[in-house]
């Protein structure tokens, strides 16, 4: 016999544990202050332990024939319960964000009109984002004021902002290049030539540069074709710039995210043992 409940009932039980875990949260935030440091701590480092060795756990249990064990019905619970805490910890930030930029208001401290115009526009895009969202879900009425506002704000703004920012990060990119590939010794000359073979490579000039001004055919060489056709066609642009992304390139960065992967780890790993320093 399975126990089910009416929607309203359902309902109230999930409000129910809403507000009981905001109260147990609002309960934790006294405690950990009035904790001595060390208490503190402690408390930090056991709860951070046992919920990493929860999700590893049940990674490296054995499984059944429906790829299962005894901790696989409790990972969407403890997901849930993550993406609360993510939640929680973007409602902190919020709340610093906007109390840093009131007081740079309310003091008139420097520059503090971009506070404002920072404020201004958190609210507006809040409010609309929050109204769209609801009117998607058919709890708020969907009205022009709604359509036109968010669309402004979203579409006209917020994606245009975005793309001067990044247009912006490409000077940035350029400079950087003009850096790196200034001639100063035989390692910078080799990167020098590589990087011009590469982008002259893929694009239609370097094609036009190995085949057509050399009257010969980009395809592949037919069966008996002369050595300097051969030749020519195994070591035109394209096919240098494609070897050198593919044979040296490629590896290369396989190689970085590697070492990336494993940094990743031990960091995870420190972490979870809470052997970073300021962890408190």
């Amino acid at each position: 016999m399975t126990w089910q409940l009416n929607p309203q009932d359902q309902w109230l039980w999930i409000w129910a544990i809403v507000l009981g875990a905001f109260v147990l949260v609002l309960g934790l935030i006294p405690l950990l202050q009035v904790l001595p440091p060390r208490g503190r701590r402690a408390l930090v480092v056991g709860i951070t332990f046992l919920a990493g060795l929860f999700f590893a756990a049940e990674f490296f249990m054995p499984v059944n024939e429906e790829q299962k064990n005894m901790l696989t019905p409790a990972i969407q619970p403890a997901q849930n319960l993550l993406q609360l805490i993510g939640a929680l910890a973007l409602g902190l930030g919020t709340y610093g964000l906007v109390r840093l930029h009131l007081k740079n208001v309310v003091q008139k401290r420097t520059q503090w009109g971009y506070s404002v115009v920072l404020l201004v526009s958190f609210v507006t895009m809040a409010f609309f984002s929050i109204w769209n969202t609801l009117a998607e879900k058919e709890l708020a009425p969907k009205t022009p004021l709604l359509e036109n506002s968010f669309k402004l704000l979203f579409d006209f703004t917020l994606v245009q902002l975005d793309a001067a920012m990044f247009s912006l990060i490409a000077f940035y990119i350029f400079s950087a290049a003009y850096r790196a590939f200034r001639i100063r010794s035989i390692e910078a000359s080799i990167l020098m030539f590589t990087a011009m073979v590469v982008m002259i490579g893929v694009v239609p000039l370097g094609a036009y540069i190995s085949y057509d001004l050399m009257g010969f055919s980009a395809e592949p060489t037919p069966e008996g074709a002369s050595f300097v056709q051969m030749l020519v066609h195994n070591l035109g642009l394209p096919k240098v710039a494609n070897w050198i992304l593919t044979s040296l390139n490629a590896p290369a960065q396989r190689a970085i995210e590697f070492g990336v992967g494993i940094g990743g780890l031990a960091m995870a790993i420190r972490l979870w043992l809470s052997l970073e320093r300021g962890i408190t």
